[in-house]
C-alpha cells in the first residue's frame, strides 16, 4: 500500500469560516516538498478536500491510518518529516 501525506487545500472565500488554503496549505505542502528532497524520503504529497478541522488549519494526515497534524507552518516541517520517517518504518 502507497504512503501518502494528504494536504487539505479546502479553500473557503467567506473569512468568516476558516479554512486551510486560506492559511497558507499549499504554500506548506511546497516547503514540506522542498524539504523533503535529497533525503531519500519516499512518500507521496496529494492535495486533500476538508478534513474537517478547519479551525486549527492547515491539516495533514499521514495515510493510511497515521497521524493528523494541524496548525502546520514552516516551524512545524521538520517534526512532521521526523513523523515521515518514523511512519514509512511501520
Amino acid at each position: 500500500m502507497v504512503k501518502k501525506i494528504l494536504v487539505c487545500t479546502n479553500y473557503r472565500a467567506n473569512p468568516n469560516h476558516p479554512s486551510c488554503a486560506a492559511r497558507g496549505s499549499k504554500e506548506a505542502a511546497l516547503e514540506l516538498t522542498r524539504q523533503l528532497q535529497g533525503k531519500n524520503v519516499k512518500i507521496e504529497i496529494e492535495e486533500s478536500p476538508c478534513m474537517g478541522f478547519c479551525n486549527i488549519g492547515p491539516n495533514m494526515r499521514l495515510i493510511p491510518g497515521g497521524e493528523f497534524f494541524h496548525e502546520v507552518s514552516d516551524k512545524k516541517i521538520a517534526e512532521i518529516i521526523k513523523a515521515v520517517k518514523i511512519f514509512l518504518k511501520t
